[in-house]
């Protein structure tokens, strides 16, 4: 629980007493409503963060930019995960005017127009300012936004990254999916989503919510993915006859056209383990793989492939 509510209203301001009777035949969604304050601080060791979302004109992480940018900063407890307070009045939230055309799907599903992005432009002395005392950026969503974000604004690559998707296994605390608006409607709670502001107000409320089976604070589940060490396993020169076995292992294909493209890859937690994998399974002989270090400065990054 935290010390202070996500809601204008309670359920006991809008429930009659004999609603109550029908126990788990009902649920009530209210509206996320993020205050200046979730919890008050115990005396922990504080620590500042940045959730940060972006709308883009696409999906592709190669041609495609960002036309809107959202970064909402909050402190929290190191130790205990809890979020203390977010900073509503340093909220930054900026249009840019991008080089490409806004495609038709990401109009209709964030309804920014090029009309809206006309002249537009974010500013940097701005976004810089806000990071300087920023110990980590979090994202719902981290492997499509720091590489948008890393291609406009340098200073982003400076700084440890978090996912709020990928940093918890949902599936083990019975969700069925990770989308930030179905992950709130789980914890009682519905936004208007697809516009940057309100998607880093989400994920905030999100961070601050207590995970149903492990009792684990959000936050402290994401800030214990990040501090992991992984490596980048590239399987170079895999035979054609493997892909199937590599696909089921749960390699990905990087395309030729991608710098080091033209090859299946993975990140794993156990560098030498993996290498044993690949020889036994897939090359049937020793290999020499190249072993690239993948940590919160780097993952979900394109500058792995550097």
């Amino acid at each position: 629980m935290n010390d202070y509510d996500l809601f204008n209203l309670s359920a006991e301001d809008i429930l009659r007493d004999d609603l109550d009777k029908l126990g788990d035949e009902w649920r009530l969604l209210r509206r996320l409503s993020l205050p200046d304050r979730l919890n008050n601080s115990t005396n922990a060791r504080v620590r500042y963060a940045a959730a940060l979302d972006v709308e883009t004109t696409g999906l592709s992480a190669e041609t495609d930019e960002v036309i809107q940018l959202a970064l909402l900063p909050f402190s929290y407890e190191a130790e205990t995960g809890r979020v203390l307070e977010i900073q509503n009045a340093r909220a930054f939230q900026g249009f840019r005017e991008p080089g490409v055309a806004i495609s038709e799907d990401a109009r209709a599903i964030t309804g920014i127009t090029p009309d809206m992005v006309a002249g537009k432009s974010i500013d940097e002395g701005a976004v810089l300012d806000l990071l300087k005392d920023i110990d980590l950026i979090i994202a719902h969503n981290a492997a499509f936004d720091r590489p948008m974000v890393e291609k406009h604004w340098p200073a982003f690559a400076e700084k440890p990254w978090a996912c709020s998707l990928r940093g918890v296994n949902w599936t083990a605390e019975g969700m069925s999916a990770g989308k930030l608006d179905y992950l709130g409607m789980k914890f009682g709670w519905f936004f208007d989503g697809h516009r940057a502001l309100a998607d880093c107000e989400a994920c905030i409320a999100l961070l601050a919510q207590t995970l149903p089976i492990s009792g684990d604070r959000v936050l402290s589940a994401v800030r214990k993915s990040a501090s992991r060490k992984d490596f980048l396993i590239q399987a170079l020169g895999s035979p054609y006859h493997a892909k199937e076995k590599l696909k089921a292992r749960g390699y990905r294909w990087r395309p030729d056209d991608l710098p080091k493209g033209k090859v299946w890859w993975t990140i794993t937690d156990d560098f030498e383990a993996e290498c044993t994998w690949l020889e036994e399974e897939v090359f049937q002989s020793a290999v020499s793989l190249p072993k690239v270090e993948v940590t919160a400065y780097n993952r979900y990054s394109q500058r792995i492939w550097d």
